[in-house]
């Protein structure tokens, strides 16, 4: 007997944007709630966005933007990830089936489908860390690559692949970083060398997860929803800098 249909849900593959506009549509993702969406995304120049909870004097937020760059807080908690050499993923849908037995729990499903597809492009092993110290790890780093947690992606004992995720009115957003190539602040992770195929991901997680994600696009709620977050916090010095 065959299993159940996969539930619709939608794909977006944005092109680069600013900081503050890209946190500003995850956080739309999660405000408005209107349907299960994987997003695929880059970042219009290299943008070092900090935890929620993270105190901006941790990291080199001037040299940042002496080279061009930009600075974001993220809504999520964490530590600092410098988006360059990167490609960035959010997935936004209900706690239910496989993502219904919490934040880890959910982590852990869709890292390992990720990881699965992963493994298969690239031929080399990509799997949890679990718990196995990293090389990559550095003891008080205020870098998210830099401090791994069991559930985090690896690729030759250095992290790959780490996510983090918020939780609202039974849905839960998870956004994450596959690192390319490695950014200079974060020399010793693990990078992949290629742009990943996003297709292949967008059926393994789909698989993984009970959807099937065919391409979509923002709704006007969601636009404009986005806007007024990146004017109200994202956009904004004294959210950026408030801790």
């Amino acid at each position: 007997m065959s299993g159940p249909e996969p539930a619709p849900a939608r794909r977006i593959d944005d092109p680069p944007l600013a900081g503050a506009r890209n946190m500003a549509l995850d956080e739309a993702l999660l405000e408005c709630r209107l349907v299960p969406t994987l997003r695929f995304y880059r970042w219009a120049r290299p943008t070092l966005s900090l935890g929620y909870f993270q105190p901006a004097a941790d990291l080199p937020l001037a040299a940042v933007r002496d080279r061009g760059g930009e600075v974001v807080r993220r809504s999520t908690g964490g530590k600092a990830i410098l988006h360059d050499r990167e490609l960035t993923y959010s997935l936004c849908a209900p706690e239910r089936g496989v993502l219904g037995g919490g934040p880890a729990a959910a982590m852990a499903a869709l890292h390992r489908v990720l990881g699965a597809e992963l493994e298969r492009q690239a031929g080399q092993r990509i799997a949890l860390r679990r718990a196995r110290p990293l090389a990559s790890d550095v003891p008080g780093s205020a870098w998210c690559f830099e401090d791994s947690s069991p559930l985090d992606l690896c690729l030759g004992g250095r992290k790959l692949l780490g996510s983090a995720a918020r939780r609202r009115r039974g849905w839960i957003l998870f956004h994450g970083s596959l690192v390319l190539g490695s950014p200079p602040e974060t020399p010793g992770v693990a990078q992949l060398g290629f742009e990943p195929d996003r297709d292949g991901l967008a059926r393994a997680a789909g698989g993984g997860l009970g959807y099937r994600f065919l391409p979509g696009a923002w709704s006007e709620q969601e636009d404009a929803a986005a806007m007024g977050i990146a004017a109200a916090r994202f956009s904004r010095q004294e959210f950026t800098c408030r801790r």
